[in-house]
């Protein structure tokens, strides 16, 4: 997005007791089917024991030396229906771009533009290339972008890290998980399992991030900042705007790759760094923020996201049907009669 940030900041109101540039066209075309509200996606058939994540990612984009490959995603990597989840695509696409030139030392940045889906378990088409310090790889069906990533070496921007950005003494209410959602899915054997929280000030989980998402040396596989930063601030543009939506851009800065980062993580992001993009208010800019225990910060993200009635009546029946009434009265409450 060219814009500038416009507009005030988002804040959800008290508590009270009753309860994942481009040009984007305003019919997107994702999420075009109704969603079951139990069943939520297509069920991962791979074993329980799905390996590690990076196995996975690998597997599903090849690039070969000419720049020229092929992408095939599992199950594994979904978000909604027949999806691939955006944060997991920016993390793939962003590990294959690492492939076309030597990887650089230091912070890195992975941008991705999710102008559109990008289904699971379809053949279609990679192509990359690298310029100037920044490698980029596209996915193709039939000759057409659906979304692009590149990646490129930065210098560290610590200062940028709010200090609210902590889940210390923090209560909040729960949000709804699925079935098979990498982020939050309970029953993907590849997910992170996440239990999101939120309160009047922002959205945040606490966790140990599972075998799957570590190396083999114990560092933490790079592609968790991008899958779970993605998921923390698509739910700080939700709950601001009250509407279901998508995500259209993703910026992730990995501030300490390769850290191993004993014990668990917080990733966060406050209603307060909501904000509109355009004077419409048909995207908003949000932000997030993965610490360490120490609360040493691991990554930043940035995401343009896109809300909207249309999203919504798919996305509502699930939130309801999975969420305590009274706080889906405060989460969506044009949604909760």
């Amino acid at each position: 997005m060219a814009q500038e940030l416009e507009g005030g900041a988002g804040r959800l109101p008290p508590l009270r007791p009753r309860q994942n540039g481009a040009t984007v066209e305003w019919r997107d075309s994702r999420m075009a089917d109704d969603m079951n509200a139990r069943e939520y996606s297509t069920h991962a058939r791979e074993p329980r024991d799905a390996g590690r994540v990076a196995r996975v990612m690998a597997e599903a984009a090849r690039l070969a030396g000419d720049g020229r490959g092929r992408f095939l995603a599992p199950a594994l990597l979904q978000s909604w229906p027949g999806i691939v989840h955006g944060g997991g695509l920016v993390a793939l696409l962003g590990a294959a771009a690492c492939s076309l030139a030597p990887r650089p030392a230091g912070p890195l940045r992975l941008e991705g533009r999710l102008t559109s889906s990008v289904p699971i378990e379809t053949a279609l088409d990679l192509e990359g290339h690298a310029e100037d310090g920044v490698a980029t790889v596209t996915i193709l069906e039939r000759a057409q972008p659906l979304t692009s990533a590149s990646v490129e070496r930065v210098e560290a921007t610590e200062d940028a890290v709010p200090s609210q950005w902590t889940a210390e003494g923090r209560a909040g209410a729960r949000m709804p998980f699925s079935d098979q959602c990498l982020a939050c899915g309970a029953h993907n054997p590849l997910g992170l399992r996440l239990g999101l929280a939120f309160d009047g000030d922002g959205v945040w989980a606490r966790f140990e991030p599972p075998a799957p998402w570590r190396t083999e040396d114990g560092a933490i596989d790079p592609a968790l900042g991008p899958v779970i930063l993605d998921e923390v601030a698509w739910w700080l543009g939700a709950l601001v705007t009250r509407e279901g939506g998508l995500t259209n851009r993703l910026s992730v800065t990995l501030l300490r790759p390769g850290l191993a980062a004993p014990g668990p993580l917080t990733a966060v992001g406050r209603f307060a760094d909501v904000a509109p993009v355009d004077r419409r208010r048909t995207f908003w800019r949000t932000r997030a923020g993965l610490l360490a225990a120490d609360g040493t910060p691991l990554a930043l993200a940035s995401i343009v996201f896109r809300p909207g009635p249309e999203y919504s009546a798919r996305q509502m029946p699930f939130f309801r049907a999975r969420t305590d009434p009274a706080v889906f009265a405060r989460m969506f409450p044009g949604y909760a009669g």
